[in-house]
């Protein structure tokens, strides 16, 4: 099996068409938070790993779409939406049925994504916490 950066990256890929189409329009990515955020409620016990990562990148994407925070580089939105459609998409590198390993690439791709964009989520965290 290929090493877990390829696979997130391979996985972003996947989801390049519909990411590039959902940041340009708010209620597509106001839609895609909401969906993201209904999947993980609905999966919470399946998620593994990304159970604690994935409400940090759906609420980064719900305060830009809110206009709450805006310091949000264009290509960490991309990332962080891109994380999100990979999550939401009902067939991706491994679908998400197979027991015991169907989020293994969705926890990848989340996994990298949380980690590219570690300074601009420790910032979006220090204004959520009003310390910014």
């Amino acid at each position: 099996m290929p090493d877990t950066n390829t696979t997130a990256r391979r996985g972003l890929r996947l989801a390049q068409d519909q990411t590039d189409e959902t940041v340009e329009e708010p209620g597509r990515l106001r839609a895609l938070a909401n969906r993201a955020g209904t999947k993980l409620s609905q999966q919470r016990g399946s998620l593994g790993t990304i159970r604690s990562d994935l409400p940090l990148l759906i609420r980064f994407v719900r305060a830009y779409v809110k206009g709450d925070y805006r310091r949000i580089p264009w290509k960490a939105l991309v990332m962080a939406a891109g994380a999100l459609v990979y999550f939401v998409m009902p067939v991706d590198l491994i679908p998400d049925f197979l027991v015991g390993t169907g989020f293994l690439d969705d926890a990848a791709v989340i996994a990298y994504v949380i980690k590219s964009l570690r300074d601009d989520l420790k910032q979006f965290e220090a204004w959520e916490a009003g310390d910014a």
